[in-house]
């Protein structure tokens, strides 16, 4: 029943992502869906009252079900394929990167340049620059993702729905894989903890980010570490290929003594330059998020709950205001955050 209401959540939020759709964009030109289309983009852009307390609402149901989900042991397979199925068909209402990077291995496939020199704006003609909002750079990910994704671009043949669901399904995939391999390096109850958390759907499946299929190349580094070190290896140099972040650990794959808890460490502090420069982006958490499923403390896995909740939270002002606002978005980052910290204290000391 557990799942049955977690799933139920997640349609209700894979439906709502379709209050996001870019007003540039009409995925389907029939009846019915254009009816929808008008709906939602009524909710999502001109009632921004509702459309944010619905969201909050989704929120807080789907970490009150994964939290009950923590407690019970439901079946693994009957979640993770109710999720991948609910997700594929979702809109990536968060993820204006994921535009990117279709449009990133278009530039291949299309028009037989190479992204690291030519950019969206550079070809003002194509109809798919009028849904994304960063073509003014060029190619900024390894080359291991162009690698991933110019195939998926090239079974697209030129139309934009079906590149989208192969993207989409390259990130169930990579779903899928992180959750078998977390099963396999730690147990079933870690896989749940991870499979199951709002910020893992959200940002690595409904508005996916390359860091879902980064963390998944790095999972497989460390089951593969004990049976082939150099397989390891490589397999770190294709997650950092994918978008550099996890390229930090790979001095740890040649003395691997505790190599779980330093590579944990080493990823949180390469954010934090980051974050200072730029934000704190839910999808950076991803990679160290799946390596906290690991690791079997009780007290880390409160608090990473608590700071994927907090990181959720920074949609609220987006979606009321319609632009990002930086100061609301790290209080509600934030407090959670503090207030979990102050009740473990509290707790300990009782």
């Amino acid at each position: 029943m557990i799942i049955f209401f977690y799933l139920l959540v997640l349609a209700v939020l894979g439906v709502y992502s379709y209050s996001q759709i870019d007003l540039n964009l009409t995925l389907l030109q029939t009846p019915w869906f254009l009816s929808f289309q008008h709906l939602m983009i009524q909710l999502g852009y001109f009632n921004r009252l509702l459309s944010t307390a619905i969201f909050a609402g989704l929120l807080l149901l789907l970490f009150l079900f994964y939290l009950l989900l923590l407690r019970q042991k439901p079946n693994l397979f009957i979640l993770v394929a109710g999720v991948v199925v609910l997700t594929l068909f979702a809109y990536p209402a968060f993820s204006h990167d994921f535009f990117n990077y279709l449009f990133d291995a278009r530039i291949v496939t299309h028009y037989g340049q190479n992204p690291y020199f030519f950019k969206a704006l550079d070809f003002p003609t194509d109809t798919w620059t009028r849904f994304m909002q960063w073509t003014h750079r060029t190619y900024p990910y390894g080359p291991i993702w162009l690698a991933l994704t110019v195939p998926l671009s090239y079974l697209g043949f030129g139309k934009f729905i079906l590149t989208v669901f192969n993207f989409k399904i390259m990130f169930a995939a990579a779903y899928v894989g992180s959750v078998v391999l977390i099963k396999k390096l730690s147990g079933v109850k870690n896989a749940l903890f991870f499979a199951a958390n709002p910020l893992v759907i959200i940002e690595g499946l409904v508005s996916p980010h390359l860091d879902a299929v980064m963390a998944f190349f790095f999972l497989f580094a460390l089951y593969l570490l004990p049976r082939q070190r150099l397989l390891a290896m490589i397999s770190v140099l294709l997650s950092g290929g994918v978008k550099f972040l996890t390229f930090v650990t790979l001095p740890f794959f040649f003395w691997p003594k505790k190599i779980v808890e330093r590579s944990l460490v080493m990823l949180l502090l390469v954010l934090i330059p980051v974050i200072i420069l730029r934000e704190a982006y839910s999808w950076y958490f991803l990679p160290p998020l799946a390596v906290v499923a690991l690791i079997n403390n009780r007290t880390l896995w409160i608090l990473a709950v608590a700071t994927t909740f907090g990181l959720l939270l920074r949609y609220l002002p987006f979606l009321y205001l319609g632009q990002e606002s930086l100061a609301p978005e790290n209080l509600l980052t934030i407090v959670p955050v503090v207030l979990c910290g102050l009740g473990l204290t509290f707790y300990r000391r009782r």
